[in-house]
């Protein structure tokens, strides 16, 4: 393999590239919003899956000269089962019904093509993976939580495809606990993930341990703006220390408790907003992590890390994955 075509399914924008196998490096690309159910709340997502497929052949054409090469790659934000989405939160919300042959859909736009299909943080994880047979965990912060442990370099997922979905862990059971874009209640993502900020926010308010002009750094009409979130809380805002602190802290619970069952020393942290708090946040998911189990000696600075400021991941991922021939997977 040469060159491959990748693209990156995610709830905000999906993104095409051609990997460049020989450099390991991303070469020309195109970046679109993805149609998803919360930009079109009146389209039915049978409708909503073929704006995306004609928004992918659009970008191949653009980025391939019409020359769609032999191998093709698409990591997509949401479990993966044989080529078939299951759920889809960030793009479709509650609505996906019957899993989507993703795969098969792909494969009627570039026949005889090699194709490999996997989610979103599967893909990415082979970029960060050090050797083909490493043990490690990668988590992504984003507009959602995701995370996939990889074990002896293959991602650990269940046999089918369930696993390698700590967003979805529900750790608030209380009556006003925030909906998730899956539906359910109180799960992890709906609290530490960067769309968790106004609840937070809010949330700190309402129990007096913020006053409004606190939060007037960041927050305007009732919502926070992730961007000026994160850059008050690089300076050392107060309150935005306190933010984010209250989200950091059940993901590193949730770290600690996949650290006690699985036994990863290294975790990658990635994501547009994990990777704009920076170390700092870092600092939150460690202590939070060693707090929630019994002292071994693991000293959880060393352990975690973050990825590289981009957002190529599952893109360089899904060429490094292709390059490895690597067995189907979610």
């Amino acid at each position: 393999m040469t060159t491959a075509l990748v693209f990156d399914v995610g709830g905000t924008s999906t993104r095409a590239a051609v990997y460049d196998a020989s450099t390991g490096r991303l070469l020309a690309d195109d970046r679109r919003p993805t149609p998803t159910r919360f930009a079109n709340p009146d389209t039915a997502t049978p409708q909503l899956i073929d704006q995306l497929l004609a928004l992918m052949a659009d970008q191949a054409t653009r980025i391939s000269g019409g020359s769609v090469p032999a191998h093709v790659g698409v990591a997509f934000a949401g479990p993966v089962l044989e080529g078939k989405v299951l759920r889809a939160p960030t793009l479709w919300g509650d609505r996906t019904g019957n899993p989507v042959p993703i795969k098969n859909l792909v494969a009627e736009l570039w026949p005889d093509r090699h194709l490999y299909v996997c989610n979103d943080v599967t893909a990415a994880g082979y970029r960060y993976l050090r050797t083909q047979s490493e043990d490690f965990c990668i988590v992504t912060v984003s507009s959602g939580i995701g995370h996939k442990i990889f074990t002896g370099g293959r991602p650990a997922v269940g046999p089918q495809g369930r696993g390698g979905e700590i967003g979805h862990l529900r750790i608030d059971y209380s009556p006003e606990a925030p909906t998730c874009e899956c539906g359910g209640r109180g799960h992890l993502a709906a609290l530490t993930c960067g769309r968790a900020s106004t609840y937070q926010t809010s949330r700190l308010v309402e129990r007096g341990e913020l006053a409004v002009h606190d939060i007037a750094a960041f927050c305007r009409a009732g919502r926070v703006d992730n961007r000026q979130l994160a850059h008050a809380f690089r300076g050392g805002h107060p309150a935005a220390t306190r933010v984010v602190e209250q989200m950091a802290t059940p993901l590193g619970r949730c770290l600690g408790m996949l650290h006690l069952a699985t036994g990863f020393e290294r975790v990658c942290v990635i994501g547009a907003f994990g990777l704009a708090l920076g170390p700092a946040y870092l600092e939150m998911l460690s202590l939070a992590a060693a707090e929630s189990g019994w002292d071994t000696g693991l000293d959880w600075h060393a352990v975690l890390e973050l990825g590289e400021p981009d957002d190529d991941a599952a893109l360089i991922g899904l060429g490094r994955a292709l390059t490895w021939e690597v067995p189907p997977s979610s």
